[in-house]
């Protein structure tokens, strides 16, 4: 569990303020953040060869660092998105075998119809497995009733806390952020920050390949606003291959983390030998502007 001094609170709206938490380090390998340096940017250039997440220049991610240079492998396409509010319709929205979405499809004000209107759209697209994570806009589903979800969302798969496995790659979604405050309206599953990580986090198995969240992890692509159970449980028990979210709309883009850089936060569980993790925030949403999906090609 969270120890509670890792919060501060706002006297106006109680927005959970993380506090004296490590920071993660990682090396941007897309869209780097306003918040870094130029000489840092520089510096993590060099890791630009692990792709761009296009159509035509995938990431490129292997289940185990031995596999790389292997023929004969198994793999999987993923296009991925989140926070589309109801302008999914106006994205190149390219092909692949799994089509992924990390909440925030709609807007909270007009749930019900725009629900509905989404998931007509998502059955027309060609992919094979379609899945989905609530996100905080998605006020109409009820979070103690997935089984109603999924009956709404018929064209694709909903996840709330489970496992699927697609053709052997094992995926865990799960919609849950810290609670912000009765002064925000679009608070669907939001959970108390200091139980969110024993509560839900530590649900997370071990044994799989990729994780849906709508929330960010602490310090990873979310103007430190993120959750640092979540960044704690995803580094130090988890180890998923890929780790894919929204919410932080500015934040839109792929970063990778090492081990080797975050002893202080893996503590006495560090293991030199661990796999890398790419991280994505795929917001689509950028006021006029929209981002594109992100492509992912998963050898295993």
């Amino acid at each position: 569990m969270l120890k509670r001094k890792t919060y501060g609170w706002c006297c106006w709206c109680s927005v959970p303020r993380v506090d004296d938490h490590p920071l993660a380090v990682v090396h941007h390998l897309t869209h780097h953040p306003r918040y870094k340096s130029q000489s840092e940017d520089a510096l993590l250039n060099s890791f630009s060869t692990q792709g761009t997440g296009t159509e035509d220049n995938p990431f490129i991610v292997y289940r185990d660092r031995q596999l790389i240079g292997k023929e004969n492998l198994k793999h999987l396409r993923l296009v991925c998105v989140s926070d589309t509010h109801n302008d999914i319709h106006k994205i190149h929205i390219p092909n692949g075998d799994v089509f992924i979405h990390c909440g925030d499809a709609v807007n909270y004000n007009t749930c019900s119809n725009d629900l509905r209107v989404f998931n007509e759209f998502v059955g027309t697209l060609p992919h094979r497995r379609k899945l989905f994570i609530s996100g905080n806009h998605c006020v109409c589903l009820d979070s103690k009733r997935p089984d109603r979800s999924q009956k709404l969302l018929s064209n694709m798969i909903y996840l709330q806390d489970q496992v699927i496995d697609i053709e052997g790659v094992r995926i865990y979604g799960s919609p849950w952020k810290p609670k912000r405050g009765c002064f925000y309206r679009a608070e669907a599953f939001s959970y108390d920050s200091q139980d969110i990580r024993g509560d839900k986090w530590s649900n997370i198995p071990t044994d799989i390949d990729i994780l849906l969240t709508h929330v960010p992890p602490y310090s990873i692509r979310d103007s430190y606003s993120g959750c640092p159970g979540l960044l704690d449980e995803v580094v130090t028990r988890v180890r998923p291959r890929i780790h894919l979210f929204g919410h932080m709309h500015k934040f839109y883009g792929a970063s990778l983390y090492k081990s080797e850089n975050n002893q202080k936060i893996e503590g006495d569980k560090f293991k030199s030998e661990s796999n890398d993790i790419l991280f994505v925030n795929l917001a689509i949403h950028q006021g006029r502007k929209l981002n594109e999906a992100v492509v992912i090609d998963y050898y295993y």
